[in-house]
């Protein structure tokens, strides 16, 4: 049997074909867009669930009630004989509908905790999906440099409790009614300089290791450091910072329309703000690492991989 042909043995070569592998830049962008499409379907479930379902409740009570009354004024009225507005037997205070003020703040309740946690939601939800897809991505991708190195190196920066450093600024944030105003520009003080710490740290390993070539070594660390520093200002400053900052404005709006606004109570907004920082620290790390993936290092990834040093 040598000397067939392979097309004559289709049944003898099951396994010959292979699939080409789709580019992780590819796969990042279709998670990307799967999770902001399922994140925008539950902002809507999110925002209903926050709102308390007495006020709704008690908003279509009372607009039941005052219908009820309305509609018993009428039926005497009309008993007496008297003509209402203009001879039509309706009474006058229902010559405009009117909802109620109840159904009015309800209504306003409703719309501000949509706006103010529709894109937080999106942010945190996109994270969560994709450190779900994220074992997947990395078995298809295998030998791809990850944030333990090359080596397997733990990075102390990202990787370990320090990278809680990089919320010193949204912790001070939260206690600045409680604490000296001392602290919120010294929290600041610290998540600078954690972030200036990672910047230099990547750009010291880039130039002092064997990755990069070494007439190209001084470009390719500079990129390596500024890559770290955008990665860094997304995943430490802008995505927790307005996260925090919105999910504490919808905990001041709820406790508003309840009346809890005096005593332990305001003492809430702030208790929230710091438990949600554990939850989100994740999610928002990976969302900005694909967000890199899929824009910025498309730009210099190339260049990048050009440089580097090839022991075939």
């Amino acid at each position: 049997h040598t000397n067939t042909p392979e097309h004559a043995l289709p049944h003898l070569l099951p396994h010959t074909t292979c699939t080409p592998r789709t580019p992780r830049t590819f796969r990042a962008s279709m998670r990307v867009i799967i999770a902001l499409l399922r994140a925008l379907a539950l902002a809507h479930f999110a925002t209903a669930l926050v709102v308390p379902p007495s006020f709704l409740k008690s908003a279509g009570h009372h607009t039941h009630n005052h219908r009820h009354h309305d509609g018993a004024a009428m039926a005497r009225r009309r008993a007496r004989g008297v003509g209402g507005v203009g001879g039509t037997g309706m009474p006058r205070s229902s010559r405009l509908s009117r909802p109620s003020p109840l159904a009015m703040v309800d209504a306003s309740i409703v719309g501000a905790v949509a706006s103010n946690m529709a894109v937080p939601a999106v942010f945190v939800g996109t994270g969560t999906f994709l450190l779900g897809g994220e074992d997947e991505s990395d078995e298809q991708g295998a030998g791809e440099v990850t944030s333990e190195g090359e080596d397997g190196e733990v990075d102390i920066y990202r990787d370990t409790a320090l990278r809680y450093a990089g919320y010193a600024n949204e912790l001070g944030e939260a206690f600045a009614p409680l604490v000296p105003a001392v602290v919120v520009p010294a929290s600041y003080g610290v998540a600078i300089t954690y972030v200036v710490a990672d910047t230099v740290d990547k750009t010291r390993k880039a130039y002092s290791g064997n990755k990069y070539m070494k007439e190209s070594l001084t470009n390719c660390a500079l990129i390596e450091g500024i890559d770290a520093l955008i990665w860094q200002l997304a995943a430490s400053v802008a995505l927790p910072g307005y996260t925090i900052h919105q999910l504490v404005a919808v905990t001041v709006t709820i406790l508003e329309s309840l009346g809890l606004t005096d005593g332990p109570w305001t003492a809430v907004p702030t208790a929230v703000g710091l438990a949600t920082i554990p939850f989100i620290v994740k999610p928002l790390d990976e969302l900005a690492e694909v967000g890199m993936d899929v824009t910025l290092r498309k730009i210099w990834g190339p260049y990048l991989e050009s440089c580097e040093v090839s022991y075939d």
